[in-house]
């Protein structure tokens, strides 16, 4: 029944052994809530380890913070919130995030940073500046340093990438494709 579970929610297992099971991937949170309920109907209640469980909400903490939405307080540091947040020690729960993903978690985040800047950059009439602002940024220059170190290309060149995705429709307007 289990096994037949998750080939219907699509979800690859690499091993199913009596009472637990072991996914190629990680599970994002609407996956684990609708497993969570297709299990409890045949009886079974989903379990996960501490780690796993840890590791999900840093990410969705991470993706909460630099979604562009949130406001940044003047003295905000992320291992504050981490520690506020999940009532855990930063050290502790960098070292568990590094061990789990194989990148630190400080590099996680401005991985996050640059790819929301990038999807901002491309999809957005927003400016540099207000986009460095969005992602809790100390400048316009620190997102261009961080975005040139993470990508090897400049921020303009996401820019000019929008400007190519505006296509004439048939009346003549502008139009996304």
């Amino acid at each position: 029944m289990v096994r037949d579970l998750f080939r219907e929610l699509n979800i690859p297992v690499a091993n199913i052994h009596l009472g637990e099971v072991t996914t190629i991937s990680a599970l994002s949170a609407a996956d684990i809530a609708t497993l969570s309920k297709r299990l409890a109907a045949l009886g079974f209640t989903l379990l996960e380890d501490k780690k796993t469980s840890l590791i999900r909400d840093i990410k969705a903490l991470v993706e909460q913070v630099y979604s562009g939405n949130y406001d940044f307080p003047a003295d905000f540091r992320f291992s504050d919130l981490v520690e506020d947040t999940l009532n855990k020690d930063y050290n502790t729960t960098s070292n568990a995030f590094s061990e789990s993903e194989g990148v630190t978690l400080e590099k996680y985040i401005m991985e996050y940073r640059i790819e929301k800047a990038k999807e901002l950059l491309v999809y957005t009439t927003e400016t540099l500046t207000d986009i460095a602002y969005k992602l809790g940024f100390s400048s316009v220059a620190h997102l261009s340093r961080q975005f040139k170190t993470n990508t090897g290309l400049n921020p303009s060149y996401f820019k000019d990438i929008r400007k190519t995705k505006l296509v004439l429709s048939h009346d003549g307007k502008e139009a996304q494709p």
